[in-house]
């Protein structure tokens, strides 16, 4: 091709192709450079819009920090006074005989202290060690030994409570009652 036969063409072959070729410009500049470039940019702003949210949240919990440091300090030590009511393993035995002790001191008399097996909390924290009891004594009397027990400084959940065979013994009457006393070890780490 030569520049002689570009002159033998028509006026408005000339402009169409003129105008092809300015299009074939311009769309292989979009193509190739604009659009990768505009997709590397709008990905640079979504991270540094990501950045500058998460330096926002973190200079909020900065900001929290020594109120979150005294929170913790105030939980930890909530935490130790709840964990001074669940036993450590060895001083169950104890807190079993001071039960046993209130008892007697509430004026009941002891017909059954059958110690259950002991059932591990799901989650790993306790250990529930159940005692089946069943005593004899005034109603009045066992309302002083569960008052007694809800004063102690550990956990004893008392449930299954059932009175039955009342008799009369002197001025009283004497009510055989059976019930589970739980109470609960800290699990040893």
């Amino acid at each position: 091709m030569n520049l002689e036969s570009l002159e033998n063409i028509p006026r408005s072959q000339k402009i169409i192709i003129l105008a092809l070729l300015f299009t074939i410009l311009i769309g292989g500049f979009v193509y190739f450079i604009f659009l990768p470039g505009k997709t590397q940019v709008d990905a640079l702003n979504k991270s540094v819009a990501d950045l500058n949210h998460e330096i926002m949240t973190n200079e909020v919990k900065l900001r929290r920090l020594d109120q979150l440091k005294i929170e913790n300090a105030q939980l930890q030590a909530q935490l130790n006074e709840l964990r001074a009511q669940l036993p450590a393993e060895a001083e169950v035995s104890g807190l079993l005989k001071q039960i046993s002790d209130l008892s007697i001191d509430s004026g009941l008399s002891i017909k059954l202290w059958k110690p259950g097996d002991r059932k591990k909390d799901p989650s790993g924290l306790y250990t529930a060690i159940p005692v089946d009891v069943e005593v004899s004594g005034g109603y009045h009397a066992l309302g002083i030994f569960f008052d007694k027990v809800s004063k102690l400084p550990r956990i004893v959940n008392i449930t299954g409570l059932s009175m039955e065979s009342a008799r009369a013994a002197g001025n009283s009457v004497l009510i055989q009652d059976k019930f589970i006393a739980t109470t609960f070890a800290a699990e040893e780490k």
